[in-house]
């Protein structure tokens, strides 16, 4: 088969860029004959050209700015750079389009099968938690169904969001498949000695003061200024709390309210906002941090903890969405709405060696299910029931109304 992979998505980074760029590795080092093409914008293409593997064709597409960038909380993408990016792709001659994620959706024709990963239905379910205008809203609301329509599978990322999207969308169980995300290598068990001081010093961390790491974004969905308030309530003063995350980020943040409710509760100088982190430095603040922390009121997934627990991080999370199906038995929970409850663990975490140790031992042992072969197998497999050639010729499952 010809399949096409639409990478305009390639240069966000948050979940959906690290998942796309996860899962072009994962079928490039998988065992297929199937060519692989990457359509994506020239805007993006010197940010992301490493990302394209050299076994891939490369189709260029020229718009006016990158999906990236354009696919923000404000909607303003511009139509025709749309359609550029779909006559692109009928030119192809592809046997199947897929993308990694709706983000950066556009109008598909000429292309006989379309898979589409959908991450979690919280823009549609809890949208002025994502965009903070209607008109953000709207967009997203009908690229979202647009993309539910067009798609002959619909791939998602837990069992948790499959129920969810099958619910919100009344699709067939059938028509939607998951594919847990996987971690890229470069996320391991570094040895104290060989930690990096610097990595940590550049953003503002001291290294010698114990830190709680928070990484993702900084969206109202994230629940952070919760965290920081219960932070206050931890009788740790020498702990500090480090929230990682992109503070220029395309999507709603709370970089205001973060920095203003710290100062409310007099943890100002105990709380620091890196900016973003590449992973060659996010690898040394998850091996040097004394746990994970993710108080999320809603995730699809949750990346950063597998990253964390690939690192043997331990893991302090909220009972909400996928992270408890994620995490397993690695992690200790809270309810993300209970601040008094999430102060508690955080205590408990920070406070008890024995309690942190039995939590990175397990999660070692949870992250080896998030493999990039795993992954791979699983969509490569939903491609080849797409095709006329697949294993049992499997006839199209209706469109979703």
């Amino acid at each position: 088969m010809r399949i096409g992979i639409d990478g305009g998505c390639l240069a966000n980074r948050r979940g959906f860029g690290r998942f796309a760029r996860e899962t072009i590795k994962a079928l490039a080092e998988a065992e297929t004959k199937h060519d692989f093409v990457v359509i994506v914008d020239r805007p993006s293409l010197d940010e992301v050209r490493s990302a394209i593997p050299d076994s891939f064709e490369t189709i260029v597409v020229e718009t006016r700015r990158a999906p990236s960038e354009a696919a923000s909380a404000q909607g303003n993408r511009s139509p025709r750079d749309m359609i550029a990016m779909g006559a692109a792709t009928a030119r192809a001659r592809l046997d199947l389009l897929y993308f990694p994620a709706t983000y950066t959706f556009f109008p598909v024709w000429n292309a006989p099968r379309v898979v589409v990963t959908m991450h979690d239905t919280l823009a549609l379910r809890s949208p002025e938690l994502v965009f903070s205008n209607a008109r953000g809203r709207l967009f997203w609301r009908m690229k979202e169904h647009a993309a539910a329509a067009w798609a002959d599978r619909i791939a998602t990322v837990s069992e948790t969001a499959k129920r969810d999207l099958v619910d919100w969308f009344r699709l067939p169980s059938e028509s939607v498949f998951v594919v847990p995300e996987s971690v890229d290598p470069i996320f391991r068990p570094i040895d104290p000695a060989n930690r990096s001081r610097s990595a940590l010093s550049r953003y503002g961390v001291d290294p010698d003061r114990p830190f709680v790491l928070y990484v993702g974004g900084l969206s109202p969905h994230k629940n952070i200024p919760r965290l920081i308030e219960a932070f206050a309530r931890v009788d740790h003063s020498r702990a500090v709390l480090v929230l990682v995350g992109d503070l220029a980020d395309r999507f709603l943040t709370e970089v205001p309210l973060l920095r203003s409710t710290a100062e409310r509760f007099g943890i100002a100088d105990r709380v620091v906002l890196t900016g973003y982190v590449p992973d060659a430095d996010l690898v040394h603040f998850y091996n040097s941090s004394l746990f994970l922390v993710q108080p999320s009121l809603m995730e699809g997934f949750g990346l950063p903890p597998v990253e964390a627990m690939t690192c043997g991080a331990a893991i302090a999370a909220s009972r909400a969405g996928s992270l408890p199906e994620v995490v397993g038995n690695a992690g200790l929970y809270f309810d993300p709405r209970n601040i008094e409850e999430m102060a508690s663990v955080l205590s408990l975490m920070i406070g008890d060696r024995s309690v942190r140790a039995r939590s990175s031992a397990r999660a070692i042992e949870r992250s080896l299910r998030f493999t990039r072969g795993s992954s791979a197998r699983v969509l490569i497999s939903v491609f080849e029931e797409l095709s006329p050639l697949g294993r049992d010729g499997a006839a199209r499952i209706r469109r979703p109304a």
